[in-house]
């Protein structure tokens, strides 16, 4: 076996192996510390090399996207990392930021437990004048949600 070359991104790496592929020359590719692309065949080196060459200049060009969906194979075998929401969210979140989710979560669950009419009354804007030197009111609409999805995506 021929190592062809290595690409940093695994995505750019394995659109060159398909576009190859419907070429009708096989490659593989090992993951180390890059995506290295190894050639089986050798006698076919030379072609390989030339379609790489015009591949480095412009790996966005249609043929080279169509490729992957000209394989067929939908398992590509590529690992994609998965975005850790809630360890990002413990590890970065500071203290306002989790006093203002606790807050979120526990008017949301007053407005399902009371109904939102009551909960609205206590914090929405100071609709009354007599209302207007409670100052938390002028800030506190901003925890209701309304929704389960609401909350979710806020």
């Amino acid at each position: 076996m021929l190592m062809i070359t290595s690409f940093a991104n695994p995505r750019v790496a394995q659109a060159f192996v398909d576009y190859m592929a419907t070429q009708g020359i096989i490659l593989t590719i090992q993951q180390h510390a890059q995506s290295d692309v190894w050639l089986a065949d050798e006698s076919q080196a030379g072609r390989v090399r030339a379609e790489l060459a015009r591949f480095l200049e412009n790996p966005a060009n249609p043929r080279y996207l169509a490729a992957s969906w000209q394989s067929g194979q939908t398992n590509s075998g590529l690992r994609y990392q998965r975005f850790p929401f809630f360890a990002t969210l413990r590890h970065n979140a500071g203290p306002f930021t989790w006093a203002i989710l606790l807050i979120c979560i526990a008017v949301f669950i007053l407005q399902n437990l009371l109904g939102d009419q009551p909960v609205m009354i206590w914090l929405a804007w100071p609709y009354d004048p007599s209302l207007q030197f409670e100052a938390w009111r002028y800030f506190s609409h901003a925890f209701m949600h309304f929704s389960l999805m609401h909350i979710l995506f806020n």
